[in-house]
């Protein structure tokens, strides 16, 4: 039997600011610290690709998360709203703390402003534990979702030269 991935449709982005959120919160607009993660020059990085859904809507993941008005940036930060964040390579970090530089909040049953029991997928596959856990590697295809079941895409094909 050959093991075919479900399909992948286009699917409607959610409206009003519940469905497309700030990219800043005081703290990282700021530039202030934000746990252990600093704000300034950033070395090298990779890239991850992280999608959100909510009640089966797209949830934007906006250009300027963790991009202080100083425009020093966090080890985690965007710099177009498709949902691709540059990731610093200097040390590990996870899900968890994206949503830190964000100000948002996501754990089992909680993304953002939605309450519900969240499911993550990492390429394409069911990731079971706290989502905030996943650590983000490059070219990861993270899905998040809360409110209803949206196929997960298994890879995203990212831009010629971003690693």
């Amino acid at each position: 039997m050959i093991d075919v991935p479900p399909p992948v449709y286009p699917w409607p982005i959610g409206v009003g600011p519940r469905y497309q959120p700030s990219a800043l919160n005081a703290r990282a607009a700021s530039g202030a610290p934000i746990g252990p993660l600093r704000c300034g020059r950033r070395g090298r990085e990779f890239a991850v690709h992280v999608e959100l859904f909510a009640n089966r809507r797209v949830v934007i993941v906006p250009k300027g998360i963790g991009v202080a008005r100083t425009g020093c940036r966090y080890p985690l930060h965007t710099s177009a709203p498709t949902g691709v964040v540059h990731v610093d390579a200097t040390r590990p970090h996870r899900l968890r703390d994206l949503f830190a530089v964000w100000g948002r909040r996501l754990g089992r049953m909680r993304l953002l402003s939605f309450r519900g029991r969240v499911l993550v997928f990492v390429d394409g596959r069911r990731f079971r534990g706290d989502p905030g856990r996943v650590l983000l590697t490059k070219h990861r295809q993270i899905v998040v979702e809360v409110g209803g079941y949206v196929a997960p895409h298994p890879s995203y094909l990212f831009p010629k030269g971003l690693q």
